[in-house]
């Protein structure tokens, strides 16, 4: 890990800025590109921490133009930067229990009522040396866009898109998986490689998917969370005060989120509808063995990899609502 983060370092040392101020300046980095929707709940923590009247400021020092997605866990844990916005799917190598994130179902409110974040917070600490802040994304559902029409949710032999994060599931489905970046999924539709793939309601247009995407797949399944991750060695340099703030600043940002969300669902599913794309929808029973089917795929992984963990995290983070 020490190797990883000092290369890491070497490839950020230019873009952490320098002062002479007595503010604490705190390094942030994140997995998305810094525009667009999802980019929003993170610039709207760092505008909410350093509004506060308090001696403690966020900068944006990494994204994915400096740093891969799958090192930024490494970067947070070993104090390259000082806070991660991050999805649970690229830091598994450190902590393999953060692939039960897509599966939460219990809001992040309740959350932090029964334990949960207590667990998962501790988790990461014993794990990657940093501290489990909050969670952004209840409710973003990820779906499946197709330019192949069905009358019922499985995929027999289709060539779908995919990654780690919902393999599982398209291959309990039937469809045949082919890994591949987010990058290469528009010319592999376009192309004919794929017929299809997976991905949040959110953010198809920033890929140009919109011009060769005919379906999209309901009902969603899982959640395309976002973990706030900090270094723990940096936090506990943190005065009480200083703490406090980022606390009170993620919980605020969770509260905010949902009107956020709520709003941004509506705007992509109205881009989506004025591109021709349409909705593929079945019965009830349909539906709900649909969603089963990927909710028990998901924490199959999850116990496998975790079988001591894992159940105490699904008992606190998952109802089964079907």
């Amino acid at each position: 890990m020490k190797t990883k983060a000092a290369a890491i370092a070497l490839g950020l040392a230019l873009l952490v800025p320098q002062t002479a101020s007595a503010e604490t300046v705190l390094r942030v980095g994140t997995f998305l590109s810094p525009q667009g929707v999802w980019h929003g709940p993170l610039e709207h923590l760092i505008e909410t921490v350093n509004g506060k009247d308090t001696d403690l400021k966020l900068e944006l020092v990494a994204d994915p133009s400096s740093i891969s997605p799958f090192q930024l866990g490494d970067a947070v844990s070993g104090g390259v930067i000082d806070m991660a916005y991050l999805s649970g799917a690229f830091y598994t190598n450190l902590v393999p229990e953060a692939d039960a994130n897509k599966l939460f179902n219990v809001p992040v409110a309740e959350l932090r009522e029964n334990g949960a974040m207590n667990l998962i917070d501790q988790i990461h600490r014993d794990k990657m040396g940093a501290l489990f802040l909050g969670k952004m994304g209840d409710g973003i559902k990820y779906h499946i866009y197709t330019n192949r029409s069905s009358d019922e949710p499985r995929f027999e032999g289709w060539d779908m898109r995919g990654t780690p994060l919902y393999r599982p599931f398209m291959e309990a489905l039937g469809a045949n998986v082919i890994q591949m970046q987010g990058s290469e999924v528009y010319s592999a539709m376009e192309s004919g490689v794929v017929d299809g793939y997976a991905w949040p309601l959110w953010g198809i247009g920033d890929l140009g998917l919109l011009e060769v995407t005919d379906y999209r797949v309901e009902p969603g399944f899982y959640n395309a969370e976002i973990s706030v991750l900090f270094n723990e060695d940096k936090w506990n340099s943190l005065t009480e005060e200083q703490q406090d703030t980022l606390r009170s600043s993620v919980i605020e940002t969770e509260e905010w989120f949902i009107d956020y969300r709520n709003r941004v669902d509506e705007e992509q599913r109205r881009l989506q509808a004025d591109a021709g794309i349409e909705a593929i929808t079945f019965s009830e029973e349909q539906s709900q063995d649909y969603v089963r089917m990927a909710d028990e795929a998901g924490w199959a992984v999850v116990i496998e990899n975790s079988p001591e963990l894992g159940p105490q995290i699904k008992e606190l983070t998952y109802t089964d609502k079907q």
